[in-house]
């Protein structure tokens, strides 16, 4: 709260900031560990907002995530967005034409398909999943 004379008055920040959800957005150092712990080498990560994003949807397919002895974690499928009266094929074309303030209001996204992570061993697919919460130990599927 701040104070101007005897008036007391809230305080609001002069700009958004994103915070990390831990199934969508995290800090990287955070998503480093999530995979360490579950027996995967991080390899890139696209940030936003200094942000590590987790969501599949905002990367491009075939975009690895992690990998193992034997196998790696990849961004495959197709995107669909309905946010602000209109769909969008991506979240790139959905920044572009609503502006990159839009990622503040990422809950208001409705998701009608979403790119999953899927698991390989490097000449199949095993599983795919598409949050953090649901990623799997490496050593669940000997990759």
């Amino acid at each position: 709260m701040g104070v101007a004379g005897d008036l007391i008055l809230p305080c609001y920040p002069l700009f958004w900031v994103m915070t990390p959800d831990l199934n969508n957005f995290i800090n990287e150092n955070g998503l480093k560990i999530m995979l360490n712990l579950k027996g995967w080498k991080f390899s890139s990560c696209i940030q936003i907002e200094g942000l590590a994003v987790v969501k599949p949807d905002f990367y491009p397919c075939k975009h690895i995530l992690a990998m193992g002895k034997k196998g790696y974690i990849y961004a495959e499928g197709s995107t669909r967005i309905e946010y602000a009266g209109k769909t969008f094929s991506s979240t790139e074309d959905l920044l572009k034409s609503c502006g990159k303030d839009a990622i503040l209001a990422f809950k208001e996204w409705v998701f009608l398909e979403e790119k999953e992570w899927v698991i390989t061993d490097g000449n199949r697919w095993i599983t795919s999943f598409s949050t953090l919460s649901e990623l799997p130990k490496r050593s669940k599927y000997r990759c």
